[in-house]
């Protein structure tokens, strides 16, 4: 590994130690009100003295940090697996821009691989040829389409959010990591447990999983079929634990950071990877309290959560 990444990770030491405990997790679930809580998340160095949407506080707080894995992760490859999530919410956004006749820039993420408002002209303009190429296809679908008169967004979200799979994983083997191999996997079918569980609340057709099922994770499509139909028993026992959770997000996050841990080394980009995802866990669990206050839950209910989850 690189000096300059040795470097780096004295840095993100050092950002490590600003992260969210249960002190400030506590902290935030003592408010009385939103208005409150989002006082206190500003004194704890988030964005938000001048604002009640707490959604673009965190992914305000979420851009920041992008910002701040680029400056820090060297390389290529790894930094690209961290981003391709946030270049397809933009892409999707600004897809769905185009045809709403809206400029959603405000809701891109500014430090992903491209700026947005470069993004949104050339995707304006139908111009796909400067951006990955997985990206570059679904657009391309996407616009066939609507010519031919299917306009829904799902189509939209549908075709990028393959691409994103497709992107994952296209970083994960050239790094040649195991690290990120396995995180892409666990990805992979955590995206695809969620959606077994969201079709069948939702009483969706079986062959729907089929259509939206995304390949390259270890949880294969029959199982993920027989899973559909009730046979718990097809899933390894720590998926067992996460399937249909109400909490299933943070029990993934636990779940991914036991993963990293298996590969820590302070001469690696390990440190960089564990600190991206510390902080997307944290926001994660920053929206929950604040989406608890906002409704009114009992505090005590609140720190059962932390104390379960942080």
């Amino acid at each position: 590994m690189s000096s300059e990444q040795i470097f780096a990770n004295g840095r993100i030491a050092v950002l490590s130690n600003k992260l969210f405990g249960k002190d400030k997790y506590m902290r935030l679930a003592e408010s009385g009100s939103l208005a409150e809580a989002l006082k206190i998340l500003s004194e704890l160095g988030y964005a938000a003295s001048d604002s009640s949407d707490y959604e673009r506080v965190l992914r305000e707080e979420l851009d920041k940090t992008l910002g701040e894995v680029k400056e820090l992760c060297c390389s290529r490859n790894a930094l690209g697996f961290l981003l391709c999530k946030y270049d397809c919410h933009n892409a999707k956004t600004l897809m769905k821009g185009k045809y709403m006749r809206e400029d959603l820039v405000s809701y891109c993420f500014t430090n992903a691989t491209f700026a947005p408002e470069r993004m949104r002209d050339d995707f304006n303009s139908d111009n796909y040829g400067g951006y990955p190429k997985n990206i570059a296809e679904a657009c391309d679908a996407a616009d066939a389409e609507f010519a031919n008169g299917n306009r829904s967004p799902q189509v939209i979200d549908k075709l990028l959010d393959n691409a994103y799979i497709a992107e994952l994983r296209r970083f994960a083997k050239a790094s040649a990591s195991r690290l990120l191999s396995k995180l892409c996997d666990l990805q992979i079918d955590f995206v695809n447990l969620t959606l077994v569980a969201r079709l069948k609340k939702a009483c969706a057709p079986r062959e729907t999983l089929r259509e939206w099922f995304a390949f390259g994770g270890s949880v294969k499509l029959d199982s993920c079929e027989k899973l559909f139909d009730g046979d718990i028993g097809v899933l390894p026992e720590a998926y067992r634990k996460l399937y249909g959770k109400e909490e299933s997000e943070l029990v993934f996050a636990r779940m991914r950071r036991n993963v990293i841990d298996e590969f820590a080394d302070p001469l690696t980009i390990q440190p960089a990877i564990g600190y991206f995802y510390d902080k997307l866990c944290e926001t994660e669990m920053v929206r929950r309290i604040l989406a608890d206050v906002k409704r009114g839950a009992d505090k005590e209910k609140i720190k059962e959560k932390i104390n379960a989850y942080a």
